[in-house]
């Protein structure tokens, strides 16, 4: 939609418009001003195949990680945006709802990883003296000896420390003492060498004697 104002006195009533969405094709020493009103339409366009299977796709990945059903996500979407479904959602909408969806998708991960890193602390410190110790540090440099309770790069700070004192800690190998075996259990498991040794000793003996 074009209008054409000419003069310095002219005005044109009744058209409302805002300074910041309007377009100057033309000025020169007539006065001559054309303006472009954007139609209200081209705002409203609906989402192109391309971005309601970029926003799926999301959603699939963040109900696999556990978060919630697909549904139940598509509603958070759906209230953040301020639509009732996907069908309603416009191009100008889109970003809103992937950025919404990438936060959420990165919260999961950031679950998943923590999750791990807990496992990790209690395999490694199954011995008591050293859940212990664990827990104090924690308690000391986090406020709090839950694990669950702690940050992802709480929990890496915690992995590495018991790392270090399990490094520190000098390893003491034990060697089992061997059990002495009665005479029974020594024919039993060596008898030829036994056989042997008695024929050379009754043959030294008889030399002897």
């Amino acid at each position: 939609m074009s209008v054409n104002s000419t003069g310095e006195q002219n005005r044109i009533a009744g058209q409302d418009f805002h300074e910041n969405s309007v377009q100057i094709d033309h000025f020169d020493g007539r006065h001559t001003v054309n303006i472009a009103i954007p139609s209200e339409k081209e705002e409203r366009r609906p989402l192109v195949k391309a971005q309601r299977k970029e926003l799926n796709a999301l959603v699939a990945a963040i109900a696999e990680a556990g978060e919630s059903e697909a549904f139940a996500i598509w509603q958070k979407v759906h209230a953040e945006v301020g639509v009732t479904s996907i069908e309603d959602m416009t191009v100008n909408q889109y970003q809103t709802a992937l950025s919404f969806l990438q936060a959420m998708l990165d919260r999961c991960k950031e679950k998943d990883a923590s999750k791990a890193l807990v496992s990790l602390l209690l395999r490694n410190s199954e011995d008591n003296d050293t859940r212990q110790k664990l827990i104090r540090y924690c308690h000391i440099n986090f406020g709090t000896g839950r694990f669950n309770d702690l940050t992802r790069n709480q929990l890496q700070l915690a992995l590495s420390w018991l790392d270090q004192q399990s490094q520190e800690t000098p390893h003491i190998s034990t060697t089992s003492i061997p059990k002495r075996l009665s005479i029974t259990e020594l024919l039993r498991t060596y008898p030829k060498e036994i056989g042997f040794i008695f024929v050379v000793g009754f043959v030294v003996g008889a030399i002897i004697f």
